[in-house]
């Protein structure tokens, strides 16, 4: 038994154990993390652990581990975990979001699984080690992983949200290979109209010239909101 276990089941090629204690939890998933070394999967209701999580699946990250999580769409709409998830999608993992999240599930490198064997912050955390189990739990994460939607597609970012439909004509034309005058016939405008929109884009996005506006918008509307 491991020091700190509430109880332990081995069988051939298989380890369960129960850990009760809530400031076990964070022990147990440090360790995890920390020696983990190609893939870290996870569904994650949120709540107390939302900002520890981010934290462990950034640090994976930046080691060059794949690292995929799933959160309740209902995060979004808290403006610090949707900001939170934000910042730990751009440090580099994927980040889906579901609709209902049925319970915290961790899966790392297909050899050993995490889950709460109940709801609420003082649940036990429950790890399973052996690729027999850890398998099975691998192929549920993935069920809910291929349902659940990209974070790029849910939180369109703050300009994507100032956008009208003038600069979205403007931006898809210009996205397309249209030069200033094209995309004026186009539209039904000038061509200095179309120089205006566009200048006004690069000032909203602080940007010093149009390939570099493009840039920043790419990486916030997706192309079919255009």
């Amino acid at each position: 038994m491991q020091q700190g276990a509430g109880w332990v089941c081995a069988v051939p090629g298989v380890v369960v154990e129960e850990y009760p204690l809530a400031q076990q939890h964070e022990q147990v998933l440090r360790e995890l993390t920390g020696n983990v070394r190609e893939s870290a999967d996870a569904l994650r209701q949120g709540g107390e652990w939302t900002r520890v999580a981010l934290a462990l699946d950034a640090a994976m990250a930046r080691r060059g581990v794949r690292v995929r999580a799933v959160y309740p769409r209902a995060l979004l709409a808290v403006p610090r975990h949707a900001a939170h998830l934000r910042r730990v999608s751009e440090a580099g993992v994927s980040v889906r979001v579901l609709d209902h999240v049925p319970h915290d599930l961790m899966v790392f490198d297909r050899q050993t699984a995490c889950l709460t064997s109940g709801e609420g912050a003082t649940a036990p955390l429950v790890r399973v080690r052996g690729p027999l189990l850890a398998a099975s739990f691998a192929a549920i994460y993935e069920s809910y992983w291929q349902r659940a939607t990209p974070l790029s597609r849910m939180s369109a970012g703050p300009h994507h949200a100032q956008l009208g439909e003038r600069e979205r004509a403007v931006i898809r034309l210009m996205t397309n290979g249209y030069s200033d005058e094209r995309i004026a016939r186009k539209l039904g405008i000038t061509a200095p109209d179309v120089q205006s929109v566009m200048t006004a884009l690069m000032e909203r996005l602080d940007a010093g010239s149009r390939f570099e506006a493009g840039y920043k918008l790419a990486r916030e509307v997706d192309p079919r909101d255009l």
